[in-house]
């Protein structure tokens, strides 16, 4: 008769290791909350990433550590947006190196409640979903666009060779660290609509001649406006930081001009846009703009390699100067209808005191200048129309003047020869909205709005395969390693069961 098996362990060993495994998860939790103190007291961050995307500049910590008020930054994005992630790793960086931001983030495709209490709040298009970058700190509001926040390579879209626009840089801590210090700046700003003389009106929502969504623009960086009206014995007002004429059709009278020109003078600040419904006569701000070294040209300008409709009536323009107005939307582009030429005297003056023009924006090499127009107000284009890389916008300033306000300071003026580009139908095509920001941050100048971060390159990996690869990988990744994991499972199985 066989006696009984003995237990494998006794009483003894059983509480022996229930007391090393005891004393094992206390010393682990121990050690875990020696490192938690530890790290709360001495607190480090560090990029494991390999794509910069979270090491901060030097001046975007400086501003950082100045922060003392709550600031509240919203993702409102599409998450399945490629620059969503990129932003959100960047802001939740801004987070960790101030607590007093606080980061949140509204996907409107989910989210609706969230995401029309956030259009409600900030007076967001109720029918037009972008995704952007909200800065919200004490009532102060400023908006970041996606299409702000990448370089694109179009070039071989432009040439026909590619329908692909492809993102070759991310410029998200430029444009979040300016918008940080747009909120943070508690000084209110006021801008001036000219009109009386067929201007564009930024209270009409209409297409192509309404200026409503550039007022808009205005607004989000923190600017109020209101349309001005001096053809009578008004003066343009002591609180004028930006005085815009926008298309003029008709002719100024002279008094008008010479308010303009005595606003200039003392150190005004000028955003001047024509178009091609007033090239065929003058407007009389040409000859003020003159003194100044400007020329504004009676002509109408077309680029038809770079159009994008039959009539070559619009372009699109991605050559751009290094001035540091446009340097932020270079590798970028613009959609004009019809300019007409904007450019630097060449026989102006040159003195210490002397206006300085520099020329921002170009045609390609290919632009053509057509200065015949027939009966009806039309171009004309004949053989001998100059062809060749065409300026269309410049920016002019002047040093400060002695005993003006320091709220003046130095003249500036920004002059382009399209003002349909900033239209209400226009303005969200391609960088149009871009530029304007910056055109305004420059005019009225807000040079933190404009700093130099550098871009950080986006590196871009693909993997071209067959359709019988693409089928192979897919099902090895669908059947062939479940399948294999269930098999090994199965042989443990089979084997423990013998």
């Amino acid at each position: 008769m066989m006696s009984e098996l003995s237990p494998s362990f006794s009483r003894a060993r059983k509480w022996n290791i229930t007391l090393n495994t005891a004393l094992l998860v206390l010393s682990v939790v121990a050690l875990l909350a020696m490192v938690n103190y530890l790290a709360a007291r001495h607190y480090s961050r560090f990029d494991w990433s390999g794509t910069g995307r979270i090491e901060l500049s030097p001046l975007t910590r400086l501003m950082l550590s100045s922060l003392t008020n709550e600031l509240r930054v919203i993702l409102y994005f599409d998450r399945d947006e490629p620059l969503f992630k990129m932003s959100h790793v960047l802001l939740k960086s801004y987070a960790a190196f101030n607590p007093r931001i606080i980061v949140e983030t509204i996907d409107y495709t989910r989210d609706t409640s969230a995401a029309l209490a956030a259009k409600k709040k900030y007076n967001l298009v109720e029918k037009n979903d972008r995704d952007m970058v909200i800065f919200d700190c004490q009532d102060r509001t400023k908006f970041v666009y996606q299409g702000e926040l990448s370089d694109l390579d179009m070039n071989e879209m432009l040439a026909g060779r590619s329908g692909e626009i492809k993102r070759v840089a991310f410029k998200g801590e430029m444009l979040f660290t300016s918008a940080i210090l747009n909120v943070l700046t508690p000084r209110q700003l006021k801008a001036y609509f000219l009109q009386g003389q067929g201007e564009h009106d930024p209270a009409s929502d209409e297409g192509l001649m309404g200026y409503s969504k550039f007022a808009g623009v205005l607004r989000e960086n923190g600017v109020k406006s209101e349309s001005l009206l001096i053809e009578g014995s008004a003066e343009i007002p002591s609180d004028c930081n930006l005085l815009i004429v926008a298309g003029p059709r008709l002719k100024m009278l002279p008094v008008v001009v010479e308010k303009i020109d005595r606003y200039l003078k003392k150190g005004g600040r000028l955003l001047a846009l024509f178009n091609f419904n007033s090239a065929t006569h003058e407007t009389g701000l040409e000859r003020t703009l003159a003194e100044w070294g400007v020329v504004v040209g009676r002509n109408r300008v077309q680029d038809a390699k770079f159009s994008m409709n039959r009539d070559k009536q619009d372009m699109v323009v991605s050559a751009f100067g290094t001035h540091k107005l446009v340097r932020p939307l270079v590798g970028s582009g613009l959609y004009m209808l019809l300019p007409r030429t904007v450019s630097s005297d060449k026989s102006a003056r040159r003195g210490a005191d002397a206006p300085q023009v520099e020329e921002l924006i170009f045609t390609s090499p290919g632009g053509r200048v057509i200065e015949n127009f027939r009966p009806d107000g039309s171009a004309s284009p004949a053989s001998g129309d100059p062809i060749g890389q065409i300026p269309l916008v410049v920016a002019v300033e002047r040093g400060s003047v002695r005993n003006v306000s320091a709220d003046r300071g130095a003249t500036r003026i920004v002059v382009a020869g399209d003002s349909i580009f900033l239209a209400n139908d226009t303005i969200d095509k391609l960088a149009n909205h871009e530029f304007a920001s910056h055109a305004i941050n420059w005019l009225v100048a807000r040079e933190d709005m404009l700093i130099g971060i550098p871009s950080k390159p986006m590196k871009e990996y693909k993997v071209i395969m067959s359709r019988a690869e693409l089928f192979s990988v897919q099902w090895i990744l669908l059947a062939g390693m479940p399948g294999g994991a269930l098999l090994v499972g199965g042989l443990v199985w089979m084997r423990r069961r013998r």
